[in-house]
């Protein structure tokens, strides 16, 4: 029977990557990924800026040159949510985050309301690459929850650099086209579901990067 298909941004581009290390870590889940230095890293950063927006817990020291973006948040006269947890059905219908018709799920690091705009803000914490994608899902996923919402600015926070990508989109005529982008990319995601065919795609993390060493394409690092 096929597994209930469900994604995210970051499963669409795991899958991507590679079909085959998808399956062994998402969908048979019989491989585990250890986390990178740089992931635990990403998720400390990621606590503490969610305290520190919505309970005024102050940054540790190690991040307290990030302060003066968090009182940006602290002044603005829109309505704060953090962490925001969205998930929409097949009919890009809002519904609960681990309801059974979940389709996609998408977790918003601060988004800020005021009328008819919403502002979408993600945190980096790695090297900057700007991913456009990643910004249109951010704001379809918001025309999709909030009916309301005619215009989604969205950026991302690069912390290392100070840094800002930022994208604006206007629900007539962006909604409609980000669907039509990302239709035929989710459907061969969801094919690969319907009908068990997860093949590998060799590449470079093949070398002793992928955690799947049971693939043929899988050998040591140099």
């Amino acid at each position: 029977m096929p597994k209930k298909f469900a994604w995210s941004y970051s499963a669409l581009t795991g899958y991507e990557t590679c079909p085959k290390q998808h399956y062994h870590l998402k969908v048979a889940k019989d491989v585990r990924e250890a986390p990178s230095k740089a992931m635990l890293e990403g998720q400390k950063v990621h606590a503490a800026f969610e305290q520190r927006v919505r309970d005024k817990k102050p940054l540790p020291g190690n991040l307290s040159q990030h302060e003066p973006l968090c009182k940006r948040f602290d002044k603005t006269s829109g309505s704060v949510s953090v962490e925001l947890k969205l998930a929409l059905n097949q009919s890009l219908e809002p519904t609960e985050f681990f309801a059974r018709d979940a389709w996609l799920r998408g977790v918003l690091d601060v988004m800020v309301t005021k009328g008819k705009v919403a502002k979408v803000f993600d945190y980096k914490t790695g090297k900057r690459k700007p991913d456009s994608e990643q910004l249109k899902l951010f704001a379809a996923i918001v025309f999709a929850a909030y009916d309301h919402i005619e215009i989604v600015d969205t950026s991302f926070l690069w912390l290392n650099t100070r840094e800002v990508d930022s994208a604006r989109f206007q629900r007539d005529p962006d909604e409609n086209i980000i669907w039509r982008e990302f239709e035929p990319r989710v459907q061969s995601m969801s094919d690969a579901y319907d009908s068990g065919h997860f093949p590998a795609r060799p590449s470079g993390l093949c070398r002793g990067w992928c955690p799947v060493k049971t693939c043929d394409h899988w050998e040591p690092k140099e």
